[in-house]
């Protein structure tokens, strides 16, 4: 079976912010954010699939053991870009094609501490 991105990908990007680990979003502000721009609850599987994919494209950086998140320059770039002149809901038609425009994502073994995900939410 072939990876391909998904809407949960693009939505996982969208919701994180900040430039380095310093001013990363936590999962708690990742979680808060989707529900802002999506209405919805981000899933613990959700999200444990979108951050290795994002990470092995070079757009997020990750340090889970801080609790933090963020776009790297390749990132902040893609997102800058693509969402420019959009407004709050504009990733849903900006995000996902950019994704697919990067090739297919590299799926890899990512997991939280047991309890991490539901202590955010």
């Amino acid at each position: 079976m072939v990876a391909e991105w998904t809407g949960s990908d693009a939505w996982v990007f969208s919701s994180i912010e900040g430039t380095g680990p310093d001013d990363g979003y936590t999962l708690a502000q990742i979680i808060a954010k989707a529900d802002h721009i999506d209405h919805a609850l981000l899933t613990e599987a959700e999200f444990i699939q979108a951050v290795p994919r994002l990470i092995a494209a070079g757009l997020i950086g990750a340090r889970p053991e801080a609790d933090r998140y963020w776009h790297t320059e390749a990132g902040r770039a893609l997102y800058q870009q693509r969402m420019k002149g959009r407004g709050l809901f504009g990733w849903i038609e900006a995000i996902p094609p950019a994704l697919h425009r990067l090739g297919m994502p590299q799926d890899t073994a990512w997991s939280l501490p047991a309890g991490v995900f539901d202590r955010a939410t």
